[in-house]
């Protein structure tokens, strides 16, 4: 049953791997769509939060659901709710229905995300980091794959929405396949049994570590990919296909990585995974900011490794400290993601339309550094769990 949960939640996550970088592709489009009907970049901007507000919601009604009622009846729940939320935003003209659409595409993706990675992690105990690492380097293969496939499709003269609907049918067949395993082989047992949830760890300090950890580097990482294309496309005249590439750059940094923080983060120790992320973050992400393209190039692809195992690590960390309940832990650390993915690309877009881009990047940087101060506050939290366990 562990090896049918692995491979469902592994090919789960190369789908939603596409489905994140959906926006990030054809933000461009979207942009030069809906700007010819008056609205500013501010205004395109709202288009974050409303993902993140869906995104929440999802994270939150799913973490628990999943608890309750089980991850793999979750999983395919959502998937053909998110092949239906695609299809209602690939049709939608109208900005106020085109943002209500996307709300409901994050409700079912985090809804989605939250059942497969409490899946694995339950799936695999007794080495977290390394399944939800070789997880979400599964989730930076699809990502890194998808925008050269959308860029090389719209510029020879595909519909940008096709992308959204195509995607929608992707998920419609993986959610029919979602049921059918579960069907066939029963849902699992050991995850299935009802949890009570349990909110306390929301006021202890290594879980509002991790919760600020998974939101620093979800605005770090969202504002980038969320405004690179266009910022690249303004700074320097590039095409839409090198533009869009380096979306591509940033994920094929971020799925090395992952592999990478797979290999080693068990016998490092999670907390010092984090930490050594949290010092590659605050020295390569400057980079970014450069007026040369290949310097630009550079920091795109470093910024992209040192955030890999960010989230992935922190879930793990997670999951140890509060083992039974996985399902609410995912969704709680989600809905800091989401939170990450709504403030910093809004407050990106403002401050692009007043000082440029750069500047705009650039204000995202202060969440970097407080990064490796949680990690040494939770590498110090490790040292004393291991200490406790061997004298219990």
């Amino acid at each position: 049953m562990e090896r049918r949960q692995t491979f469902l939640g592994l090919l789960g996550y190369l789908f939603i791997g596409t489905a994140a970088v959906l926006v990030p592709s054809v933000m461009p489009f979207i942009t030069e769509e809906f700007m010819a009907t008056g609205l500013t970049l501010a205004a395109i901007g709202l288009l974050f939060p409303a993902r993140s507000v869906g995104g929440i919601v999802g994270n939150l009604l799913s973490g628990v659901g999943s608890d309750l009622l089980g991850r793999q009846r979750l999983v395919w729940l959502s998937a053909l709710l998110l092949a239906a939320s695609l299809a209602l935003v690939a049709g939608a003209r109208p900005w106020i229905l085109f943002l209500a659409g996307f709300l409901l595409v994050s409700a079912a993706q985090g809804a989605l995300s939250t059942g497969i990675n409490a899946m694995i992690a339950d799936a695999n105990r007794e080495s977290r980091a390394r399944a939800l690492n070789t997880l979400h380097g599964i989730y930076g293969l699809g990502a890194a794959l998808s925008p050269l496939i959308i860029g090389v499709l719209i510029d020879r003269g595909l519909a940008w929405r096709w992308a959204l609907g195509g995607t929608g049918l992707i998920w419609l067949l993986y959610g029919l396949i979602a049921y059918l395993f579960a069907r066939g082989g029963g849902e699992a047992r050991a995850e299935e049994q009802p949890q009570k949830p349990n909110f306390a760890m929301l006021r202890q300090g290594p879980f509002l570590s991790l919760f600020v950890i998974a939101f620093a580097y979800n605005g770090i990482a969202v504002s980038l990919l969320g405004w690179i294309a266009l910022f690249m496309g303004r700074w320097s005249g590039s095409s839409t296909l090198l533009s869009v590439s380096m979306i591509s750059v940033f994920y094929v940094a971020l799925t090395l990585g992952r592999f990478l923080c797979a290999a080693f983060s068990e016998r490092a120790g999670y907390a010092t995974t984090l930490l050594v992320l949290a010092c590659g973050i605050t020295l390569t992400y400057p980079l970014v900011l450069l007026d040369a393209l290949p310097l630009v190039a550079a920091g795109v692809f470093l910024t992209g490794l040192s955030l890999s195992g960010l989230f992935p690590t922190a879930m793990a960390y997670g999951a140890r400290l509060y083992a039974e309940q996985t399902g609410t832990v995912s969704g709680t650390l989600n809905v800091s993601m989401a939170l990450g993915a709504m403030i910093p690309p809004l407050w990106t877009g403002i401050m692009a339309d007043a000082w440029g881009f750069q500047t705009a990047l650039g204000v995202n940087y202060v969440m970097a550094p407080p990064l490796i101060l949680l990690a040494i506050y939770l590498s110090r939290v490790e040292v004393r769990s291991v200490v406790s366990e061997h004298r219990s």
